[in-house]
């Protein structure tokens, strides 16, 4: 392919004079600007310090793209760079949101050049805006980080970290009438395949005078740790200072200088640069820019929300960074309605406001799919309800009874149903949890005569007032498809006197364990992708291997009996949510998980630990059957929690398929942790990746995992992780010594 130097142009190998202009072109890349028989290469966009974009039209369906073509001499010649862009191309394409450029396709250039196709957007930079503009006034800046941090926010949620925030990254696309609508951010997932991470930062910056990652970087990704989400909030920290300041916090002379003011020094205060900033406005920058993660702000949300009480103080706001993430479903609207007003109101188990003077408070942009839905205030019950989105408006009044209300039940089952519900089918496996409380039912409210539904679990109608407690929501569907479900009473049955605070505490058995004979078996496989081959004969021992993965109840157990802190970061109040008991424990990394088997070590008087990935295998392909999948070689759906657009897993032993041992859900739901060292198979031809040293292999899947194509699902996918990695779809399950 030649391009014209003038006017970016591209052209085929045989256009010497660009017709444009009459300026010789230049050869650039081997090839003709058609990729993939489908994509033709129109002009040159720019070049970072990863590769070049390029505008180019799709042939058939005639619609513009931005396809971003990674050069290997820009990246330093990776001879993993293939594989490792394949990895962060799927997770970035995972990510569907409207302030986030979507990434639609991706494919690799004689072998071994690749490229992402993505949406084509036109407007300007966040770089530009500041370099004509220098400072913003607190209020636009809260309207543009609030349109940043809801794709921030979107990402975060899926375990995906940016790590190279910076405003040549942020689009403001024109055309559009607000900044919500406007902002778009860029190479989500890509800063992470550049070879030697932090040389690989700083290419742009040192080649094209421009702002580049250094600026930006927050302290702990100038040390070998792998960064968490608050990197990324350190890096929007940087941004909102340079917004209201007209400068970013911390300059110099070379990368080193830049380093250590990063490390050691405190940001300047505004008032030194000449800034007319609020006391409350510059507090909320610098907790977003504290040195040691654990005390800067937790969050995205929790950043557009000190900000917003700081510039607009009182002001309630419904940011879609709370509502819309991962889907390209339509979206919706709830109004709603609380009695009393001045309600929290939260959504998805993330706060979204408080309900105004007359009670209402407007949730848009709402994804299509149940959303979990909380309004509290003190001294009345919570409610909680699981509310199903169509696309359609919909209005949701939700009235709070304290524990002195009258009970009113829409059917009374006897007690001896409710006793036996009290046990939520707990005798079926020995494992199930048993809660102190009404299970969770389903009750579908379609007219003003509450009418009861079928519940999903087949059991007797719910029982509303329990104890004395009522919490009435009555939904009002102004468009169709409109339902809601009535989610856990969270009070006990004979505990009318409770205080409003608290909540039933999930009780869990041992975890059932599988006899798993040893043997020896083929692992990997000579037809799947380069870390998967090749195919080799292990042995193994005998071992004892958890049936399921393990559960929110039982590590809630241990997070009770020893006070283990962190948190599981999709716990509230340092508990499981409702209804999730069953579901797997994630959000835990290696230090987490040998704590818990210390603790359930003691517990039993056995030596629990991770499997190695040499056990986890064989268990997965049904030892010397050597079969892809546990229950044999053909995939099957009802077998596996795979293909979720929701990208939730579901409580163990959903997925209706196992092993000839019993043992579940070793494809798909959560990826599951092994103790083993991320590394080449013995005669494999990848080379090891240093910068990858002490990774863990994870196995298995997650409930977005798909089915088919690259990286799909199968008892042979292996990926390295961080062994400090915290991630949504990370779970896991022990093994002991055979008896």
């Amino acid at each position: 392919m030649k391009e014209c130097q003038h006017c970016k142009s591209c052209f085929a190998d045989t256009v010497d004079t660009c017709p444009n202009d009459g300026l010789p072109t230049t050869h650039t890349i081997a090839g003709e600007p058609v990729l993939e028989g489908k994509y033709h290469i129109e002009s040159r966009l720019g070049q970072g310090g990863m590769g070049v974009v390029y505008k180019a039209r799709h042939s058939y369906l005639k619609t513009l793209h931005a396809i971003k073509i990674i050069l290997p001499d820009l990246v330093g010649n990776d001879p993993q760079l293939v594989t490792r862009f394949r990895q962060e191309a799927l997770a970035a394409a995972a990510i569907r949101h409207q302030n986030v450029v979507s990434v639609t396709d991706y494919g690799v250039i004689n072998g071994n050049i690749p490229f992402l196709v993505m949406e084509f957007v036109e407007g300007e930079s966040l770089h530009d805006l500041l370099a004509r503009e220098k400072k913003l006034s607190p209020a636009r800046a809260l309207e543009l980080m609030s349109a940043i941090c809801a794709g921030v926010g979107a990402a975060h949620h899926q375990g995906i970290v940016h790590r190279d925030l910076k405003p040549l990254n942020i689009m403001i696309c024109t055309g559009k009438p607000n900044m919500s609508q406007a902002v778009k951010i860029l190479d989500f997932g890509l800063a992470k395949i550049k070879s030697g991470e932090l040389l690989g930062s700083f290419i742009q910056a040192q080649t094209t005078g421009l702002m580049g990652s250094p600026y930006y970087m927050a302290p702990e990704q100038w040390s070998d740790d792998d960064p968490d989400s608050r990197a990324d909030i350190y890096s929007l920290g940087v941004m909102l200072y340079q917004m209201l300041a007209g400068d970013v916090p911390f300059k110099g002379s070379s990368i080193p200088a830049i380093m250590k003011k990063h490390i050691s020094d405190p940001p300047p205060r505004f008032n030194e640069l000449g800034a007319a900033v609020s006391h409350e406005v510059e507090k909320a920058v610098f907790h977003s820019l504290a040195k040691e993660p654990r005390e800067r702000t937790p969050s995205v949300e929790h950043m557009v929300e000190e900000l917003t009480n700081a510039v607009a103080p009182g002001m309630t706001t419904t940011p879609s960074i709370h509502l819309t993430a991962g889907s390209a479903l339509p979206v919706s609207t709830l109004n709603v309605k609380t009695m009393p007003p001045r309600s929290r109101v939260s959504i998805d188990n993330i706060e979204v406001g408080e309900s105004r003077e007359d009670g209402s408070l407007l949730l848009e942009g709402i994804q299509s799919g149940n959303h979990l839905l909380r309004v509290s205030h003190p001294g009345f019950r919570d409610w909680v309800g699981d509310v199903v989105c169509d696309g359609k408006p919909q209005e949701i009044v939700a009235e709070l009874r304290t524990s002195a209300a009258d009970p009113m039940a829409i059917s009374m089952p006897s007690p001896e149903a409710l006793a036996a519900e009290t046990m939520i089918a707990g005798t079926a496996t020995g494992n199930d949890l048993v809660e102190p409380a009404v299970a969770s039912r389903t009750a579908a409210i379609s007219s003003p005569a509450v009418e009861a539904a079928p519940r999903r679990s087949g059991m007797s109608p719910i029982l509303l007032g329990i104890g004395g407690l009522l919490a009435l929501i009555v939904l009002v569907a102004v468009g169709l498809g409109a339902y809601l479900f009535f989610g856990r009473s969270n009070v006990a049955t004979n505990s009318s006197n409770t205080p409003p605070s608290a909540s039933p505490t999930p009780l869990a058995a041992k975890n059932e364990l599988a006899d798993i004979p040893g043997g020896t078996f083929s692992m990997g496989r000579n037809d799947g992708l380069e870390d998967e081959r090749p195919a080799h004969d292990v042995t193994v021992g005998g071992f004892r291997m958890d049936k399921t993965e393990v559960t929110n109840a039982e590590y809630y157990s241990f997070v009770s009996a020893t006070g283990y802190r962190p948190i599981p970061a999709h716990w509230v109040n340092d508990k499981p949510v409702p209804g999730t008991e069953k579901m797997p424990v994630r959000f835990v990394n290696l230090d987490d998980i040998d704590a818990f088997a210390k603790w359930r070590s003691d517990r039993d008087g056995v030596t629990y630990r991770l499997p190695t990935e040499e056990e986890w295998e064989y268990a997965a392909k049904n030892g010397a059957k050597n079969s892809r999948f546990p229950w044999g070689d053909k995939f099957e759906a009802k077998c596996a929690v795979v293909d979720r657009e929701s990208n939730e897993p579901e409580a163990v032993g959903t997925a209706s398929c196992q092993n000839d041992w019993g043992v579940v859900d070793l494809i798909g739901n959560v990826f599951e942790w092994t103790s083993s060292k991320a590394e080449p198979y013995p005669g494999s031809k990848v080379d090891t990746d240093k910068s990858k040293a002490g990774y863990r292999m994870i196995r298995g899947g997650a409930a977005f995992t798909k089915s088919s194509g690259d990286y799909a699902a199968s008892s042979t996918i292996r990926i390295g992780v961080a062994p400090t990695k915290r991630d949504k779809e990370l779970g896991f399950r022990l093994v002991t010594a055979a008896k």
